[in-house]
């Protein structure tokens, strides 16, 4: 790689790459047609390096377009002897064990060649309408090994010379019951024409040494950037855990550990604790795992960089075999990006922002966790032309955001994963196909509390509409007992997953055809009954009202510290209701004509609150202490590196000089500088389902029922005030996240 490119040749053509992946895009879609693409944006598009090193990446689905390296490299392994790899060609792959998310996640990528030599990939991802085997959707719920779950595609040449094989392509439709699945294989091909054509272009008008050096200096830029932030946080090791409450068969709930060390420019992310593997579906193989941590890494830390392979060359990701996300041969993963990738990803956030709230720097960085789980529901049947259909209901794209160390998580504004966030649209899908909404709206109560609130999620219901014949659906995800959008600093995690059928709603006049309005849950009618996630083929009859809500943002500090005149915005715009208002926020409001606050009402009663709060505490001790790398307990500052105060965010004091930790609101010493905060606080763990509405409830009773541990918030307060520090996950009984920071001095060199 030369040192010697002009660097404004550099910006122009780096932004032509840039631009290729997005046009890429927009090809796949609108030759595609899909709802899940064009409604929610359920693609991704890139560009690699001859082996498959990742440079560039389309603003759409960022763990699908993190694969693209491993599917190149499962192609060249695979392929360059035969049938071979030659100008002209692309390949098609959908193997979760060589590379890609799960089967429904199809992957095409195309050699570029420029003067008889390979320069580049260019390659589109995106998830199909359907993908075969016995359930319509992806998702088959009786799954026990990869047999059970569709079509899987190991690399294939598809594209031959410029010439579609449609022998294969006849090949792959005669397994998939879905017609518009083929648009969506045409539409990859398209991009991916695109995309190797406007290579070219580049290399002839700039030449290929320097379309090569400009796509090895964009990764390697991104890494020096990279590499130079981390530089600049405290070296320490911080340890979190998430948890699936269902592994695609049943209730279980299963953790996921990630140990983060960070020292010096590198960090290493270690999965080791994490369960096994099990015969259900909701287990991901390595591909989604280093999909979800490169991801993660990007998002926490490289905010305003190119996401690319960059990313990688700092990172080490350690995992034992056969995991529930290191899932191997031939273990079902099809629900493996609902389920165990996104709630890995948002577990990398969540640890990665610890480390930064260790920086005052970087404390504006740090974001609670998004709306940790997706859903896979697919309403199956004939549409009013007698057309069999699959209708992806993907609303839940609309999820809530994160709370900032600076302000509120976004409402509905999107899954992590989704750099252009997006959701079908209501008119579009009821005129596709036979079905008809109720309502679509945002969820009161569901973002997690906190000085700074989460973001709220949504809530729909649906009714079938001039259907030809009988519909049925399925419901695929976790999340339901298990709020796991956890917050950050002492915020509260955002609501769970639910599921209700409402049975002989008689909502529909069978003689007018005239719905009628809703407003409340409760206006609905008929029988409520709590469906079960993870259901397949459910009878969807002309007078059912199905209704599912998902989850929202993790909220940020202490719910008692938030403005009680943002809380009384939100109660007036009904994000946030009265009750939690008073309960959980502590703001006492008088209602009358209109809703008003009582300051002097609220003070008392936070005061109050804090006070029962320690009332109801015991002293922390932990029977698990973290066993701390020799090499960084007894590391030394390096040169520029001073050790001094820092905060943890705005909560607690770190003093290097005199080895304190103590709370920035009372004074209160916790412990020395060195310690997990947790140490010195006092503790209250208490059933999820108590902390707030839509935590789990409708399903913890059941879960008790069959012998389950329910899932529990830890909250640690100051010992001497009160005030909330940390919310922790966890199984009672079991080892929560922890946090150590070894160098408190920030880089100053």
């Amino acid at each position: 790689m030369s040192d010697k490119i002009d660097p404004v040749l550099f910006e122009v053509v780096w932004h032509r790459l840039l631009d290729i992946t997005e046009e890429m895009g927009i090809k796949y879609m609108r030759t595609s047609g899909s709802p899940i693409l064009v409604g929610a944006y359920d693609a991704s598009t890139g560009i690699t390096l001859p082996d498959g090193k990742l440079v560039a990446m389309g603003p759409y689905i960022s763990t699908q377009a993190h694969v693209l390296r491993l599917i190149v490299d499962s192609v060249i392994k695979q392929r360059m002897e035969s049938p071979g790899i030659n100008p002209g060609d692309m390949f098609i792959c959908n193997d979760p064990y060589l590379g890609a998310t799960h089967q429904p996640d199809v992957a095409t990528v195309a050699p570029v060649h420029h003067s008889g030599a390979l320069r580049a990939w260019v390659g589109s991802s995106g998830h199909w309408l359907d993908i075969g085997g016995s359930e319509p959707g992806g998702f088959n719920m009786t799954a026990t090994s990869v047999f059970d779950e569709g079509l899987r595609l190991p690399p294939t040449k598809i594209v031959e010379g410029h010439e579609i094989r449609e022998d294969i392509v006849d090949l792959i439709m005669a397994q998939v019951r879905e017609p518009l699945a083929e648009l969506d294989l045409r539409g990859q091909l398209v991009a991916n024409e695109v995309g190797r054509n406007r290579l070219l272009e580049v290399a002839d008008e700039v030449g290929p040494s320097v379309l090569d050096d400009v796509m090895r200096r964009g990764i390697s830029h991104v890494a020096g950037r990279l590499r130079s932030r981390l530089r600049s946080l405290p070296d320490g090791l911080w340890r979190e855990v998430q948890y699936l409450d269902h592994d695609g068969h049943k209730q279980n709930v299963r953790k996921i550990v990630c140990t983060l060390t960070k020292s010096g420019d590198h960090l290493t992310l270690d999965f080791a604790g994490s369960d096994a593997q099990v015969e259900g579906f909701a287990n991901t193989a390595f591909g989604g795992l280093r999909a979800a941590v490169l991801s993660g890494v990007c998002i926490a830390l490289g905010y305003d960089l190119t996401w690319n392979d960059g990313a990688a060359d700092c990172v080490e990701i350690k995992a034992p075999r056969r995991t529930i996300v290191t899932a191997e041969y031939p273990t079902p993963v099809s629900m493996s990006t609902i389920s165990a990738i996104i709630v890995t990803l948002n577990l990398v956030l969540v640890v990665l922002s610890r480390m930064l709230l260790a920086s005052p720097r970087h404390h504006e960085q740090a974001m609670a966790s998004w709306c940790a789980t997706s859903l896979g529901v697919s309403m199956v049947g004939v549409n009013r032309d007698g057309t069999f259909t699959v209708a992806p209901e993907a609303s839940h794209f609309a999820a809530g955001a994160g709370a900032r160390s600076y302000a509120d998580g976004v409402d509905t504004g999107g899954i992590i994963i989704n750099t252009t966030a997006n959701i079908p649209s209501i008119e579009a899908t009821e005129d596709a196909y036979p079905l008809l909404y109720l309502f679509r709206r945002q969820l009161t109560d569901s973002g997690g509390a906190g000085r700074f609130r989460g973001g709220a999620s949504g809530e729909v219901a649906i009714v079938p509409y001039e259907s030809q014949g009988p519909l049925s659906t399925s419901f695929a995800g976790v999340g339901s007992l298990t709020p796991n959008a956890v917050g950050l600093a002492g915020g509260l995690p955002g609501a769970s997953v639910r599921y209700l059928r409402f049975l002989d709603a008689a909502r529909l006049d069978p003689e007018s055809e005239i719905l009628g309005l809703v407003g409340t849950l409760e206006q609905i009618g008929g029988k409520r009954t709590v469906g079960p996630l993870n259901s397949s083929k459910i009878e969807f009859g002309i007078n059912t009202v199905e209704y599912h809500n998902w989850q929202g943002g993790g909220g940020f500090g202490d719910a008692l510290d938030r403005d009680p005149a943002k809380v009384l915005t939100d109660v007036r715009t009904g994000l946030v209701s009265a009750d939690e208002a008073f309960r959980t926020y502590g703001v006492v409001l008088t209602v009358g004509t209109t809703i008003e606050l009582d300051g002097g009402g609220t003070e008392e009663h936070r005061q109050e609150l804090r006070k029962q709060r320690l009332q109801r505490a015991v002293p922390f001790t932990d029977s698990h202490p973290l066993v701390l790398p020799e090499s960084l307990t007894a590391q030394e500052p390096e040169s520029g590196v001073e050790r001094e105060q820092v905060n943890y965010w705005n909560i607690v004091a770190i003093d290097n000089a005199v080895n304190t930790m103590s709370c920035m609101r009372c004074g209160t010493v916790l412990g020395s500088a060195t310690m997990d905060v947790r140490h010195g606080c006092v503790i209250e763990e208490v059933p999820a389902a108590t902390i707030g509405p839509i935590r789990g409830e409708d399903y913890a009773e059941d879960y008790s029922k069959a012998g389950g541990v329910p899932i529990a918030i830890r909250s640690f307060y100051c010992p001497g005030c009160g005030r909330r520090l940390e919310a922790d996950l966890v199984v009672p009984g079991e080892v929560g996240p922890s946090s150590v920071i070894f160098r408190g001095g920030v880089n100053t060199a």
